[in-house]
């Protein structure tokens, strides 16, 4: 069974390429934001199993992103590159 994935990032091709990358070994992106309240909204409705971050995002970053869904969606595990 493939990994469902959200990802965050506000650098659209980034976001793109990452996307084409995690689909090509077999994961499924259910999700993609372009900022951090977005991926909140998407993890509540989409219940991805990993949501992948970027650190620095408008509006909320991925560490104050992480906490939150930590909070209210402890199930989901966070990846932030660096």
């Amino acid at each position: 069974m493939p990994t469902h994935l959200l990802l965050a990032e506000d650098h659209v091709l980034v976001r793109q390429a990452l996307r084409v990358l995690l689909e090509q070994a077999g994961m499924v992106v259910v999700g993609e934001a372009s900022d951090g309240l977005e991926a909140l909204q998407l993890a509540h409705t989409h219940q991805p199993e990993v949501a992948i971050l970027d650190i620095a995002m408008p509006h909320l970053n991925g560490l104050d992103t992480t906490r939150r869904l930590r909070e209210t969606l402890p199930q989901i595990k966070s990846i932030l590159p660096g």
